[in-house]
């Protein structure tokens, strides 16, 4: 029965186990043999397959990873790349899988001592685009360990397709790093509230079972940045490690905000020529300074737009008056009617005056003046605008 190859396979294990503890659980099943029901015995097989022996050596968590000597990256868990749309998600999957292949990649080292097999599944882009993405994986990692990268495109599948096959891939294939792109692909409705927990549960007990590790990859929320929809919430909270991509002009930011042990550092990457990510240091430093230098001249040229939108604006009102009112009035006339705050239209005519961008004319029509009785005679209290 049932229950004497249980206690066979406990004897040959007792090693493993413990003489102690194995004692234990042979004289308990012993004693109540004959009295067994099919539950007892559904509950002892559960209690042998959950219960944490005190006695019992456990191997170790192995991570893939390291980050400046940090590791990160567990094997048998649930793992997240977040970030809004066009951060640097692919590029960072891009980068993970090159590492298995070629060491290390800036700060980010390889951390097992062996080979490994990769799978990538990508559930999004056009087939062409994934073997481009492949091409990449396969040049960055140039110094081959002898990893193995598996690339699946399942664009062309539908829901239930694609968690079937990724689930038949991983149990067949035997990897030891997987991962989804994107897992917001393998569930109709991302805020179902069985289907996501329940699909979040399956993975993980997945990477358990076959002991490796699946890093899902997720948009952000664009209103809040938060992981999107129930899934996002589900992944969270099972998850190891998330990493957060941030892109600012070309320089890529990777964050750790969730994490267990030490905390991971943050590093950074940029794309030099024909789009290939680096973790050059001083090229980093030199991207990041040309676009700073780049952002600062946008916006000086959208402020000076934005200066002489104002200027034709004092202008085209001071022409539909007829050019001739006192500065007050004008201020007064132009606040009321929402054109500008008070303040801000004070300067901008003083600045106007002073820069003499605006031509003192001699058509006295169209000279701005504080007082309307001196209309007919300019005189140095006289403010032209027009």
């Amino acid at each position: 029965m049932n229950l004497d190859k249980e206690k066979k396979s406990l004897q040959e294990s007792e090693e493993q186990y413990g003489s102690c503890a194995l004692s234990e659980l042979i004289q308990s099943l012993d004693a109540s043999a004959s009295q067994l029901t099919a539950d007892d015995v559904e509950y002892r097989e559960k209690m042998m397959q959950c219960r944490i022996m005190r006695d019992k050596y456990y191997a170790p968590k192995e991570f893939i990873f390291k980050v400046n000597g940090i590791t990160t990256v567990s094997i048998g868990d649930l793992h997240l790349i977040q970030a809004q749309a066009k951060q640097g998600k692919s590029t960072l999957v891009t980068i993970l899988v090159a590492v298995c292949r070629c060491g290390q990649f800036g700060p980010v080292e390889y951390a097992l001592d062996h080979p490994s097999k990769v799978i990538v599944f990508d559930t999004e882009q056009f087939e062409g685009d994934s073997h481009s993405q492949l091409m990449m994986m396969h040049e960055l990692g140039e110094d081959d360990n002898g990893t193995e990268i598996i690339m699946f495109n399942l664009r062309n599948l539908g829901f239930e397709e694609r968690k079937e096959f990724i689930n038949q891939a991983i149990m067949r294939e035997k990897p030891e790093f997987v991962i989804i792109d994107g897992i917001r692909d393998l569930i109709p409705d991302i805020n179902d509230p069985v289907g996501c927990p329940t699909l979040v549960q399956e993975l993980m007990q997945l990477a358990s079972k076959m002991n490796c590790a699946i890093l899902g990859v997720l948009h952000n929320n664009p209103s809040d940045g938060k992981a999107r929809g129930w899934i996002g919430t589900e992944w969270i909270n099972k998850c190891g490690y998330s990493f957060e991509v941030q892109k600012s002009g070309s320089v890529v930011t990777v964050k750790t905000p969730v994490f267990r042990g030490a905390p991971v550092p943050d590093w950074q990457f940029t794309f030099g020529e024909g789009k290939k990510p680096t973790c050059d240091l001083d090229f980093v430093a030199h991207r990041q300074k040309v676009d700073k230098a780049i952002e600062e001249s946008k916006k000086a040229a959208i402020a000076k737009a934005k200066r002489q939108d104002e200027i034709n604006l004092v202008i085209d009102e001071l022409q539909k008056v007829g050019g001739k009112m006192k500065r007050s009035d004008f201020v007064d006339k132009l606040t009321n009617e929402g054109a500008f705050k008070k303040s801000h239209l004070q300067e901008l005519i003083k600045e106007m005056i002073e820069s003499k961008e605006i031509p003192l004319m001699t058509d006295k029509s169209f000279i701005f003046v504080k007082d309307n009785s001196t209309a007919g005679n300019v005189s140095d209290e006289d403010v032209p605008i027009f």
